[in-house]
């Protein structure tokens, strides 16, 4: 009688499955335990707080080209005081940016235009308000150094680029927090929703607002809240609106300067403009 009739290669192919089937799951068992061992050895990076995360999205968009649109309002409790819309481009890099300002107040309404250029800043104000030449041409040192005038608690004001950045002052104030709000959206983008409140001044000035930071880090949007409490002599509280996007990110910034005879040289500190 044969050995297949005597009904033994059944029991011994049947073994041999049993092997195969101890030997894949000592591999799996073993790959499942290097896993545990690389996790335990290498453990994944702790995901950066609500605070760096805004203010290293600040720092990334700060340093590339971007466009930009800022929208402001100041009011009283009873009345609108003024509203200031600005738009425009930056390149840090090249020191290159240009910005369109139209601002609303006492009922009238004023334009602005700016120009940054390497070492200089180029200012020009629509007629009527009392600025002499068309265009002042001054060293952006100077405005640098000068830093933001006084009585302006926070803002931006026309010999400054409108930056990311500038919100840095607030969120490393003492007592400052931020929150993660959950993913928001926009036109092509995704994003997390950093929420923040401050108190800046003594507590003369609280700032809430809220920063967009999208997929690849970078700000899409900013919005604050500013309000002053009432000052000497009876002034009623302020409180500002801005609402800033930006965009573009990357894209060449093209700005000319304008025409030799159209420009007065400051060679002290620059035309101040207007605040927004």
């Amino acid at each position: 009688m044969s050995i297949a009739e005597r009904g033994i290669a059944p029991v011994r192919r049947q073994r041999r499955g049993g092997m195969r089937i101890l030997a894949v799951g000592s591999v799996v068992a073993a790959a499942a335990l290097a896993v545990v061992i690389t996790a335990a050895l290498h453990p994944a990076p702790a995901a950066p707080s609500p605070l760096s995360a805004v203010t290293n999205a600040l720092a990334r968009t700060s340093a590339q080209s971007y466009t930009f649109s800022l929208d402001t309002t100041v009011r009283t409790p009873i009345r609108e005081v003024s509203s200031d819309l600005v738009s425009g481009a930056y390149d840090p890099r090249q020191h290159l940016g240009t910005e369109l300002l139209t601002a609303h107040a006492a009922g009238q309404i004023k334009r602005a235009q700016i120009r940054f250029i390497g070492a200089y800043l180029y200012t020009s104000v629509s007629p009527g308000s009392g600025f002499g030449e068309l265009w002042d041409k001054s060293p952006l040192a100077a405005a640098t150094a000068a830093g933001m005038p006084p009585g302006d608690l926070y803002g931006f004001a026309s010999d400054q680029t409108v930056s990311p950045s500038e919100l840095d002052v607030v969120l490393r104030s003492a007592g400052t927090a931020v929150r993660d709000s959950g993913p928001v959206s926009g036109p092509g983008w995704t994003a997390i929703k950093y929420t923040f409140t401050a108190s800046l001044y003594d507590g003369r000035e609280s700032v809430s607002g809220s920063v967009y930071v999208d997929q690849h880090g970078r700000v899409r949007r900013m919005t604050t809240i500013t309000n002053e409490g009432g000052q000497k002599g009876g002034e009623p509280f302020l409180t500002t609106d801005r609402n800033i996007t930006f965009g573009d990110f990357g894209a060449p910034v093209r700005v000319t300067a304008p025409p030799a005879g159209q420009v007065k040289v400051t060679s002290g500190e620059p035309y101040w403009g207007f605040y927004f």
